[in-house]
Order: structure tokens, then C-alpha cells, then sequence
């Protein structure tokens, strides 16, 4: 994702967005003195990170956090895009030029475009996620064989066992999933009691997993064994429904969980959510890949702008 001896945006992120600035140009518009930003975690959701500028002449305009880092680097960072107030201008992009405060927030590096009225500034940080997640809540068996849980908050993802009559069936170590489900319709294969065990995993190096939780008893009798092999599915097994409002068309699975700030996957194909949970339409995601007019992700075609994705929906120049 990154490129650079060290840590860097990603390239195409940068690419084209310097601008020759013109001399007249300052004359007509006052400078900004300094950018000054507190970085500082989402205190409801760990995944969102809130950043607030402590100095005049521009406002945030976007924040992108990378939780998982970089080939380059494994501290996560964020991508964060300032506009300049009417009549100012960002007059450098130099590391003295930035004061980063809070989560361990140091500059890596800037550019400058829109006739240097927008400034885009990769930062990095150090210490998100510090303390231990709370434990899973809401364990429930489902008719066909899947488990489910609440989602917890900070946790990047879980571990699940499943334990018959008391014994533990997962000999190697135990399966992980992102997501707050997981079908282990296939695990259940002879009459008996059978509970599922879930830990969450933390989304930061820094954080600590929660307690393993253990689901209340699902008793598997003959027809119930028959009713799960007839109705397993292959994946999930969890279908949802889609809502639209006056903010657009989000996603609902039959869990309660509502899909946000990233990408899901659902009947086949890829959607990406905002933090808000509705799904971005006609745009590109992540200088990658392209969602179309209903929200899925392009594949092995052209786009409208005319870039081709591949069959893995990213872009692929020739």
C-alpha cells in the first residue's frame, strides 16, 4: 500500500497533486501560520478516529484511519485532508510547519494542491488502542448452525471454538473471523450439547483480548441434526436486508449488525460502507478499486472514466 524507504502516502495519493504556486497569489490571501491537530480515538468506536485542528485559517475536511499499518511500517496511520479558510493558504509543507498532539501522532509527510488551499498530511501514530476489550455479549445459536455475538468495541477480530458435550472441538488453533458471526454448521455432526466460545481480538498491537465468553447450550437431537445438514450454508448462513432512507441504502443482518466504515462482502459481492453505514455509489475506494451505480465493486471491466479492474476488482494499468 505504502512506497518509500520508510513510511509514505500511498503514491497514488499523491500523485498529481502538486501545484505551481503563484507569487500573486499570496499577495491576495493571508498564509496559515501553522497546522496544529490533536489525533485522539473515537471513544464509541475505535475503528473512527477524531481529530480537531487548534489553530486558525483552515478546517479538517477528511480523515482516513489505517489501523493495520503498512509493508513498511506496523504502526497504523491516518491520511488527513485540510482545507485552507477563504483567503488562506498553507505556506509549507515542512515537518516544522505541523505540532501533532495525542495517540503518538508524528509527521511523516505533506502535499500541497488546489492552488495550495488544500493540504493532505500522512500521520503516524503509536499508541492507539492502549487497555483491554470488553468481553463479547449476546451469544446466540441460530437455527442453521451459526453463531453470533455483539460486536465489541476495538476488537479488529475473533476467535471462536465450538465444544461438544463439554470437550473441545477445535484441535488446531482456533479459526478467526472479522465479523461478529460464524457458520459452524459443519462442526455440528452427531446428537448432543454443543456450546461455541468467543474471545475478541484487539484491533491495535496495543490492545489486550478479552476473556474467551461461552454461549448458552444449543441440544442437537436427530431432527435438529437433519434441519442444520438440509439448511447449512456454505458461507455465513447470516442473510440481512437492505434499507434506504434520505441518506442513502445501508445493510441490516439478521444479527442487528449494521456494516460500516469498510468493505462486506454480501451475496457475492463487495460494498463499501461509511462510517455512517451507507454504501458509496459511482466513486473510486482507496485509489483501487470502483463501486458502480448500486454500490458494487467493479470486476474485470472498464470503468466510466475508463481505467480497467481486473477480475479482483482492482485496478490494473496497461
Amino acid at each position: 500500500m505504502l512506497k518509500r524507504l520508510s513510511f509514505s502516502v500511498p503514491a497514488l495519493l499523491l500523485a498529481g497533486l502538486f501545484t505551481v504556486f503563484s507569487p500573486s497569489d499570496a499577495l491576495a490571501r493571508e498564509k496559515v501560520d501553522q497546522v496544529s491537530l490533536s489525533f485522539s480515538l473515537n471513544d464509541d468506536d475505535w475503528s473512527q478516529l477524531d481529530v480537531d485542528a487548534n489553530s486558525e485559517g483552515y478546517l479538517i475536511d477528511k480523515v482516513t484511519l489505517y489501523p493495520s499499518g503498512s509493508e513498511a511500517s506496523p504502526y497504523p496511520y491516518a491520511i488527513v485532508v485540510l482545507n485552507a479558510a477563504e483567503d488562506y493558504y498553507f505556506s509549507s509543507i515542512k515537518s516544522k510547519y505541523f505540532t501533532l498532539q495525542g495517540e503518538g501522532a508524528s509527521f511523516v509527510e505533506a502535499a500541497r494542491t488546489n492552488s495550495n488551499a488544500t493540504m493532505t498530511v500522512s500521520v503516524r501514530l503509536k499508541d492507539l488502542g492502549e487497555g483491554e476489550l470488553d468481553e463479547p455479549e449476546g451469544l446466540t445459536w441460530h437455527e442453521n448452525g451459526v453463531a453470533s455475538w455483539q460486536p465489541v468495541n476495538g476488537a479488529g477480530s475473533y476467535s471462536v471454538r465450538i465444544r461438544y458435550n463439554g470437550e473441545n472441538m477445535s484441535v488446531a488453533s482456533s479459526p478467526k473471523t472479522e465479523q461478529p458471526v460464524f457458520n459452524l454448521s459443519t462442526k455440528i455432526t452427531k446428537p448432543g450439547d454443543y456450546v461455541f466460545q468467543v474471545r475478541a481480538n484487539g484491533l491495535y498491537k496495543k490492545t489486550k483480548g478479552s476473556e474467551w465468553v461461552t454461549s448458552p447450550v444449543m441440544t442437537v437431537d436427530e431432527a435438529k441434526l437433519a434441519y442444520i445438514r438440509q439448511n447449512a450454508s456454505p458461507d455465513l448462513g447470516i442473510r440481512g436486508q437492505w434499507f434506504e432512507d434520505e441518506g442513502g441504502r445501508w445493510y441490516q443482518f439478521i444479527t442487528g449488525e449494521i456494516p460500516m466504515l469498510g468493505w462486506r462482502e454480501i451475496d457475492g459481492d463487495w460494498y463499501y460502507f461509511d462510517a455512517s453505514g451507507y454504501i458509496l455509489t459511482d466513486q473510486w475506494i482507496e485509489q483501487r478499486y470502483y463501486v458502480g451505480s448500486n454500490g458494487k465493486m467493479l470486476k474485470d471491466t472498464l470503468t466510466p472514466d475508463g481505467h480497467y479492474v481486473d477480475e479482483n476488482g482492482a485496478w490494473a494499468p496497461k
